[in-house]
């Protein structure tokens, strides 16, 4: 939306204002996200997307909006609509509901049938804006969260306010530590869970200055990309892990593998078969002993890119490992006839189970479940994912165990290995060796 088209609409928006700021009543804007404009325009050119606007419109204005309210074109695939006079927050939500429906009308394009995708963001004057600009921004911060949610409509509030500004607060803090290779790394060790002796490490990002903040590494991949510098943050982590596996070996006696985690989407980096090479000869590293831990696996599937990178690195004897716990079946499915060597199973979000199924069977169900049913049922869980991944000759480490209980219930599942920081958390270089230099 251009600065001349947008005047009268925004001059418009602020002469209900102060309407309703002389009678007291409220006003709502909706942001409408059509969802659907700009990949007509990918798929069918301009012209289809501008036929695709203008129907869509069209429905909006003639089967859900009324006489005297105000439709505003904001971007090529965004409406704001003005309700002038609404008295309640439940009744800017019906009306949103009625236009997700107005905006499921068919478009054609030829024998192909398409329907819009809409998400819808409500901001209420006076409740959450003062100003035409305020009321905007913050239906805008409402439609971007809407897009992921199943009812595809959010009102503003105060919390998803200050949710956007710290993400957008630490996207740019990130991305200037990744930039200027700032981030540290910390090392937590993997127990083998026949033996009980350490067999392996992973390696994680965290924040500089001695936080005890982890940074995932799809959101340090994310910040690279923005960056341009996806090669250098790749070669960096890396070489640290393998640098600080060397001085683990000589200086404490700890001569296991190394994993590192890394989104399926870096495998696009052509560069990094040589990476991963110079680096592993740089610290005279056997290539069995790096494990590579993939999130966002079903990229493999639609990225033939990324397939040759992964099969030049398994070549060169890099182990895989599938880290993806929102990894679906299908995924899944299809990951099986790749050689992957180990399946990594999340227990993040268990909790203290033994207290978890005492309160479940106490608050939730007090004449059906136990806590030793609780227990059986997991235990089961457990097994089946342990026997899938054995069949597929993968080994299986869990990760988030919380306690030696539900250690000892996947030892007894046949789990292969686990970490978990109630056993060992992510520690610095020097701390690391400090604590498990005797225990390797």
């Amino acid at each position: 939306m251009s600065a001349d088209t947008a005047a009268p609409f925004i001059e418009s928006l602020r002469q209900h204002i102060e309407a309703r700021r002389d009678d007291g009543g409220k006003l709502a804007v909706l942001l409408v996200d059509l969802g659907v404009v700009a990949r007509v325009d990918g798929v069918w050119g301009y012209h289809a997307g501008d036929a695709a606007r203008t129907r869509l419109g069209a429905a909006l204005r003639s089967e859900v909006l009324r006489e005297d309210d105000l439709v505003g074109d904001m971007a090529r695939d965004e409406l704001a609509c003005v309700l002038p006079a609404v008295a309640t927050a439940e009744l800017c939500l019906l009306a949103a509901e009625k236009m997700l429906r107005g905006l499921t009308t068919p478009l054609w394009f030829g024998d192909d049938e398409i329907y819009a995708r809409p998400a819808i963001g409500i901001a209420l004057f006076p409740d959450h804006g003062n100003d035409a600009q305020t009321l905007l921004q913050r239906a805008k911060s409402a439609c971007v969260a809407a897009r992921d949610l199943p009812a595809r409509i959010v009102l503003c509030a105060d919390d998803l306010r200050n949710r956007d500004g710290e993400r957008l607060l630490f996207e740019n803090r990130l991305r200037v530590a990744v930039a200027e290779d700032a981030l540290e790394m910390v090392f937590q060790p993997q127990y083998d869970l026949g033996l009980g002796q350490i067999m392996g490490i992973e390696t994680q990002l965290r924040w500089p200055a001695g936080t005890r903040d982890i940074v995932l590494a799809i959101d340090a991949f994310a910040a690279a990309e923005a960056a341009g510098v996806v090669a250098e943050l790749v070669s960096s982590m890396l070489n640290r892990a393998l640098r600080n596996r060397s001085e683990f070996r000589y200086s404490a006696g700890i001569d296991v593998r190394i994993a590192i985690n890394l989104p399926a989407r870096a495998l696009l980096e052509t560069a990094l078969p040589e990476i991963v090479e110079r680096a592993l000869r740089t610290w005279n590293v056997g290539s069995t002993r790096l494990i590579i831990e993939l999130v966002e696996v079903a990229s493999l599937k639609t990225e033939p890119v990324a397939r040759e990178t992964f099969a030049q690195l398994v070549k060169l004897g890099i182990k895989f490992s599938i880290d993806d716990p929102a990894a679906s079946m299908a995924s899944l499915f299809w990951l099986a006839a790749m050689p992957f060597t180990e399946f990594k199973i999340d227990l993040s979000g268990l909790g203290d189970t033994d207290a978890d199924a005492a309160d479940d069977a106490a608050t939730e169900c007090k004449d059906a479940a136990s806590p030793d049913a609780h227990h059986q049922a997991r235990s089961r869980v457990a097994q089946s994912l342990v026997a899938l991944a054995h069949q597929q000759n993968m080994t299986v480490i869990a990760f988030g165990v919380p306690n030696d209980s539900v250690a000892a219930m996947l030892k007894q599942a046949g789990c292969d290995a686990m970490q978990g920081d109630y056993k060992g958390p992510p520690l610095p270089p020097a701390e690391f060796v400090k604590r498990y230099g005797d225990d390797a």
